[in-house]
Formats: structure tokens, C-alpha cells, sequence
């Protein structure tokens, strides 16, 4: 095992925008926990995405941009996470 780790699978990434429907159907009955969870899930794919990028010669500025929708996912999970921590359900407020 070389460590690399393997492609993203179109199911996982299909999972993915399937709950990202699911969290916008809901609207405000979204709570803080499961957008948390959902745009963690949403960094980690495009992360992996980013890093196959990179790994595939892929030009630079695709990189890049693959690496900031990760780095924005990312930060807004982290944001989503202290909300539902401090007890926060609904980041509509």
C-alpha cells in the first residue's frame, strides 16, 4: 500500500449532494448538528478531490480552486460544529 488514498467514489460524492437537497428541503428545520456533520462530510470529499487533482498534473488553478472550496467547506463546518455545541440548533438565526 502506497498510502495514497483511493479515488472518490461517484456514490460517496452522490451521497454527498444527495444530503445537501435533503438540508436545503428542510430549510430552517436544518439544525446546526447535521449541517455541521454534512459539511464535514463535504470538506472530506473535496479535500480527497483536491489531492487527486493534484496528484493527476491537473493545471494549477484547478488545484487551487479545489483547494479553497475544501478550505471554505471546512470553515464553515468548524463554524456549524461550535454552534451546535454551544447549543445553537438552527444557524438560520
Amino acid at each position: 500500500m502506497t498510502g495514497t488514498p483511493p479515488p472518490v467514489p461517484a456514490a460517496e460524492i452522490s451521497a454527498v449532494l444527495a444530503w445537501a437537497a435533503r438540508l436545503t428541503a428542510a430549510g430552517a428545520q436544518a439544525g446546526a448538528a447535521e449541517t455541521a456533520a454534512y459539511l464535514t462530510a463535504k470538506a472530506s470529499v473535496l479535500e480527497r478531490i483536491a489531492a487527486e487533482r493534484a496528484r493527476g498534473g491537473w493545471p494549477r488553478g484547478d488545484v487551487t480552486a479545489a483547494r479553497d472550496a475544501a478550505a471554505r467547506a471546512r470553515a464553515s463546518a468548524d463554524t456549524a460544529a461550535l454552534a451546535a455545541a454551544a447549543g445553537i440548533t438552527s444557524l438560520e438565526d
